[in-house]
């Protein structure tokens, strides 16, 4: 849970939730997926703006081409990696870390129906956001269950395992409806 003060403006993302840009000071250009171009990790303070609580979650989004994630796949330009939660080491995702951390990441974990609500209104907007990205991925750790699990409920899906050099991760994705309905049957293919 992020418990910061409230000094940038808030993106709407849908349903409900919003994002507030956490890496530059207000009245600065939001940078990042839902802003301006930047190679960094971005992150913000997700909030629910029905729920009536002032909790926020961390989350951190970063094009995949900035990753180590991108030796994982055959990557698109535009794809967006993303992590919910802090994993208490400071590492943001850039330095090849585990994306949902180990023992010190389960302070900051997002509860598992938060998770998987935000991810569900998260996503879509990032596609809308960029209409060339074709996957957001996420990278949590071999042994976070946890994280897998808010994973699956936000609508990502198991891809694969793969070594990064701060560990073993399982790659997760999710990619637009568009994308995902396209027959890959050679029978469907133009001959």
């Amino acid at each position: 849970m992020v418990t910061l003060p409230d000094t940038a403006p808030r993106i709407a993302v849908g349903d409900g939730w919003s994002l507030r840009p956490l890496d530059e000071p207000a009245g600065e250009p939001i940078g990042g997926p839902l802003g301006s171009r930047r190679s960094a990790a971005r992150r913000y303070a997700a909030a629910h703006g029905d729920r009536g609580d002032p909790q926020e979650f961390l989350v951190h989004l970063q094009r995949v081409r900035h990753h180590p994630v991108r030796a994982c796949y055959p990557f698109g330009a535009h794809d967006f990696v993303v992590r919910l939660g802090d994993d208490g080491d400071g590492d943001d995702g850039d330095g090849g870390g585990t994306e949902h951390g180990g023992r010190a990441g389960r302070a900051g974990r997002v509860p598992e129906a938060a998770g998987a609500d935000l991810l569900r209104a998260l996503v879509p907007a990032l596609f809308a956001a960029d209409a060339r990205c074709r996957r957001v991925i996420a990278a949590p750790g071999e042994h976070d269950v946890h994280a897998q699990r808010v994973l699956s409920a936000g609508g990502f899906r198991r891809v694969t395992e793969a070594d990064l050099p701060g560990g073993s991760v399982v790659l997760f994705a999710a990619e637009p409806p568009a994308l995902t309905e396209l027959s890959t049957a050679l029978d469907d293919m133009p001959h």
